[in-house]
């Protein structure tokens, strides 16, 4: 072979190569969408299961039973001895997320403990979804249908993942990807509690008072934790107008092939949904309901 020929055949393979690559980079980025998918499917499923068992009622996004005469425990040690890992919020037994009950509820646990610490204080999320002590420990658990198969590439360098501190940690990014439920459903107490919450709702709803399941939003993807408010701050307006006082980045994070998030209705099904300009562009463009029912 002449140098010729091997230049040539050289030319010919990077040629292969660049159009090659980003053909495997869309498909690599699409098979992780449907998997991101197959997982809201799953939990979708666990929310008819809980709500056919408990009267109808939604899985809430958030709750408290702190103030309750009795106060549940919905997420407990394991073992005993053990301690809650998340700070502040996070190591309260009666507060939590929709995660926490279906995981729960699931029976999914459970996931190997924080960091693989041996002995009785290691934490072993039977009764509590992994979180970010678990991801930060190089914890994987493969069982965890309540996150996204696509890492988180940037967090708002909070204190915990909402709503258990201010967002999610700097250390969180390339973790799994957050699923956010809609704070339309919270469950919390409004007042007494001295907890910082922003929304008058405090409700436990049934399916009987959401009239709009097809368009009604019950899960988005976030890079700031497990739920998100219902307004523009939780949502976005990045180009502001239409009276959100500017330009808001939001919580969603657009994480799939074409800056794309999934969405779950509360009909069952998933919508994937491109990048929009204003907060109320959802509910007049896309016919797409997240702060009302």
């Amino acid at each position: 072979m002449t140098v010729v020929e091997i230049v040539a055949v050289i030319g010919i393979i990077a040629l292969l190569m660049g159009i090659l690559l980003p053909a495997l980079t869309v498909a690599y980025g699409n098979a992780r969408w449907a998997s991101s998918q197959s997982n809201l499917r799953q939990i979708n499923q666990l929310m008819l299961e809980y709500t056919a068992d408990n009267r109808e009622t939604v899985v809430p996004a958030a709750f408290d039973y702190y103030e309750n005469a009795f106060p549940g425990k919905t997420r407990s040690l394991d073992p005993p001895t053990s301690a809650m890992p998340l700070d502040d919020l996070g190591q309260r037994a009666n507060y939590g997320t929709w995660s926490d009950l279906l995981w729960t509820y699931a029976k999914s646990g459970p996931a190997p403990a924080a960091g693989g610490a041996p002995g009785p204080a290691a934490y072993s999320y039977m009764y509590d979804s992994p979180d970010r002590v678990f991801y930060d420990n190089g914890g994987f658990a493969a069982s965890d249908i309540f996150r996204s198969t696509v890492g988180m590439t940037k967090t708002p360098n909070g204190t915990e993942a909402l709503p258990f501190g201010t967002g999610a940690r700097n250390s969180e990014t390339g973790d799994p990807g957050y699923f956010a439920a809609n704070l339309l459903f919270d469950a919390r107490p409004t007042s007494g509690s001295g907890l910082p919450y922003v929304n008058d709702y405090g409700t436990w709803r049934t399916t009987a008072e959401v009239r709009r399941p097809t368009q009604t939003v019950y899960i988005v993807d976030s890079w700031h934790g497990e739920v998100i408010e219902p307004t523009a701050n939780g949502f976005g307006s990045p180009n502001g107008g239409f009276g959100t006082g500017g330009s808001i980045e939001g919580q969603v994070d657009f994480r799939y092939p074409g800056d794309t998030c999934l969405m779950l209705f509360m009909d069952g099904h998933i919508g994937t949904e491109e990048q929009w300009d204003d907060f109320t562009d959802l509910g007049s463009l896309r016919n797409i309901v997240v702060d009302e029912l």
